[in-house]
């Protein structure tokens, strides 16, 4: 890939960045040369717009999440008007921890569906968990999130996904004195968590980090030679090893953004239904 420039409102960052790689800094999409092929739109909800023009003028996008449903509606049908692809960046589905976990539940739940879900989660780190869960579920539909309670700093929601009891503690960006956390304040307690039970055991990522923990059903043990628990992931992994990780991680879904482009082919993991329906969960925490 060639870094062909930066669009920014043009900060002291975004100025430095475009010094240090060798590119011009872009403040209006009316000034983007016309041979770009793809953006990673990294802008949250409040670069819609700008996500929407880029799709209108050809060039393929791969979105920061979390997006609305409205928005990634509209998105998707400006992506098919001009024959561009809009991938939406879920990232921590392709952590080494998250990628274990998710064949380990695939595998279990050819025997079984899972018989409940259980998260606990930042409010930044929801959509990202949410996309876990997804790919190890049939779908979300229906579901139902309507019972809250609040023990600050965390929000409890319970309901169903597909039609499986679902738990979610998520711990919410404003603390009791009204301060905003910013991405990755040490005040949030958590990354994310997820344990998915089914009828045999639990299946627990206990972090983006790792380990991935299967958990025997006591009631269901078979013998002293049955281990209750094992480590399914249990690599030790440092801070900079989690950042190389994730470095690789939006390397690969750029490479999947292209390859979509070249082959019209769009992953199980970035349908409209798919993404879709994680915004809609979102949306109804």
């Amino acid at each position: 890939f060639e870094l062909a420039g930066i669009f920014a409102l043009g900060s002291t960052r975004s100025s430095e960045l475009a010094r240090e790689f060798g590119v011009p800094l872009y403040r209006k999409i009316e000034s983007l040369p016309g041979d770009i092929d793809i953006a990673c739109a990294a802008m949250g909800a409040s670069g819609a717009n700008v996500v929407l023009q880029l799709l209108e003028q050809g060039v393929h996008v791969l979105c920061e999440h979390p997006q609305r449903p409205d928005f990634l509606d509209t998105a998707f049908a400006t992506a098919g008007s001009r024959g561009t692809c809009l991938h939406v960046n879920g990232h921590f589905a392709s952590l080494k921890a998250a990628s274990a976990f998710i064949r380990h539940c695939n595998v279990l739940r050819q025997s079984a569906d899972p018989s409940f879900i259980d998260v606990m989660v930042t409010d930044r780190s929801l959509y990202g968990a949410l996309e876990i869960v997804r790919r190890v579920t049939r779908t979300f539909e229906p579901f139902e999130l309507t019972l809250r309670n609040h023990f600050l700093p965390f929000t409890m929601v319970r309901g169903t996904l597909g039609a499986v009891p679902a738990t979610f503690q998520v711990q919410r960006f404003r603390k009791e004195d009204g301060r905003t956390l910013q991405d990755g304040d040490p005040g949030y307690l958590v990354d994310h968590r997820i344990a998915i039970g089914f009828p045999d055991g639990v299946l627990t990522l206990a972090s983006i980090a790792g380990p991935v923990i299967w958990n025997l059903n006591c009631n269901r043990s078979s013998g002293v030679e049955s281990p209750m628990w094992t480590f399914v992931y249990a690599r030790p992994t440092t801070g900079f090893y989690l950042h190389t990780q994730r470095v690789v991680a939006n390397l690969g879904a750029i490479r999947s953004l292209v390859k979509s482009a070249r082959e019209h082919v769009i992953p199980a993991e970035q349908t409209r239904r798919h993404i879709g329906g994680i915004a809609q969960a979102v949306l109804a925490h």
